[in-house]
């Protein structure tokens, strides 16, 4: 139980592994489902089926790989050989994703991109889960903790850059951004990138925090994975956390896998546009806006700071897009930096679960961060399986046809309705539920002299 102040290197180093990990999440969320059905020609309703079913099978196994991780002894600690292996997985698992055979069959590019996104993401689970629970390990200390997760949100937004920005950029390059060839070549380009990305990212991160995970496990306290798994949702305050960030990131989730689809045919901007000029200046002030996050819930406590920061969001979002013109900048740029500064407020969520779970070693004397937080990213995967399932279904409820330039006025006033009021509902549900969060800073401060107390009568021992 670390009480001392962090190096800077390593809280750099452990986020750095982010970086590749949130680079795939947003190059498939932005991409895929478009590539598959307008490139491929995979029907709409299939295609969301088949991401649907491998992000819910990415949320089963989350749980399961936060148990392992919690109760692995080696040499190089409980977490981090994870964050090895999975990198080098996850590496392989994307070049695959964007470079699909010559397939003619619906059922045929179905099975390729069920049985590829399936890979892809076991070897995110493999990943993701134990490195975001070696963070909540990091330090005991709050302030220390909220650094370390606003490190890890500075990666990840560098992650964001990298997997919007890359394949747009490539496919600038070529030329004509309509050609199906460019496209397949911009994308199978840019995976190459991300694949290098994820994996030099995670060996330094594994490397970086070599010695900083070593916390004991304690095999009397050790229960089934099922019964263990029962007493974490009984935590009435994980609960009420996790259901409100599940919600928020439905609207998430919906806000990245319509993007591109609401600024090319409700304002008639290119891809390149809308990444350089809209995209990236959101994912800049985002990262600008980490520090002032983490100053404020140093002043304030955690739990206000939260709230506005994602209701904030909801409801710029539910009054904005619809009204944006057609064919200009200017205004969804503006949208763009109030929004990069409300959705920084997100690194708050993953530092007050740290919290949760500090409650938790108090109430059962088990240490379960990787439990935790596989759960929690499950709760994630569903709600994104559930946006992603949707937004297919939608896209042919609204009447949209694939592989057509150009769509109706009514299809791009309903893109509008799904991309602002409906994301925006999510945002503005999820931080209302947050309010009901019964986990003060005070109370927190009293368990942590608690649990340090715990920790000098062993050590007296």
């Amino acid at each position: 139980m670390s009480h001392s102040k962090l190096k800077l290197p390593v809280k750099m180093g452990y986020g750095f592994a982010e970086t590749g990990i949130t680079a795939v999440q947003l190059f498939t969320q932005i991409y895929l489902l478009k590539f598959y059905t307008e490139i491929i020609g995979l029907n709409s309703s299939l295609a969301g089926i088949a991401l649907s079913i491998s992000v819910i099978w990415d949320a089963i196994s989350d749980p399961l790989m936060g148990r392992i991780s919690d109760h692995t002894k080696t040499r190089f600690g409980r977490r981090r050989p994870y964050i090895f292996i999975g990198g080098i997985l996850l590496s392989i698992s994307v070049l695959l994703l964007f470079s699909p055979p010559q397939i003619s069959s619906q059922l045929g590019k179905f099975s390729y991109l069920l049985s590829v996104y399936l890979l892809v993401n076991t070897a995110m689970t493999i990943i993701s889960v134990p490195h975001i629970a070696l963070g909540g390990e990091l330090s005991f200390e709050r302030n220390e903790r909220t650094s370390v997760f606003g490190w890890r949100l500075f990666f990840s937004n560098i992650g964001m850059l990298i997997g919007m920005i890359v394949p747009a950029a490539i496919l600038q390059s070529l030329g004509d951004e309509t050609s199906k060839e460019n496209i397949i070549t911009s994308r199978t380009i840019a995976g190459e990138i991300v694949s290098l990305v994820i994996l030099v990212s995670s060996i330094i991160t594994f490397w970086v925090t070599k010695g900083k995970d070593n916390i004991e496990v304690e095999k009397e306290n050790k229960l089934p994975f099922f019964l263990s798994f029962g007493s974490v949702l009984k935590n009435k305050m994980f609960l009420v956390l996790l259901f409100a960030f599940v919600i928020a990131t439905i609207g998430r989730t919906f806000n990245s896998a319509i993007a591109l689809y609401y600024y090319e045919y409700r304002l008639g901007l290119k891809e390149s546009q809308v990444v350089i000029n809209i995209l990236l200046p959101f994912f800049l002030v985002l990262m600008l806006s980490i520090a002032f996050w983490v100053w404020i819930s140093k002043q304030i406590g955690k739990k206000i700071p939260a709230f506005f920061g994602v209701f904030g969001l909801g409801l710029l979002t539910v009054i904005v897009y619809p009204l944006f013109p057609y064919g200009e900048l200017r205004p969804p740029l503006i949208a763009a930096f109030f929004g990069g500064i409300f959705a920084g407020s997100i690194l708050i969520m993953d530092s007050i679960l740290t919290d949760v779970v500090d409650y938790d070693e108090y109430k059962t004397g088990e240490k379960r961060e990787g439990l935790y937080f596989g759960i929690w990213k499950m709760g994630v995967k569903f709600s994104q399986a559930f946006g992603i399932a949707i937004t297919g279904f939608l896209l042919d409820a609204i009447g949209f046809q694939n592989g057509l330039s150009t769509q109706t006025s009514e299809v791009g006033f309903r893109l509008a309705l799904i991309f602002g009021p409906g994301v925006g509902f999510f945002f503005i549900l999820g931080s209302i539920i947050f309010l009901f969060f019964p986990l003060t800073d005070a109370k927190h401060i009293q368990v942590q002299r608690i649990l340090t107390k715990r920790a000098l009568k062993k050590e007296t021992r």
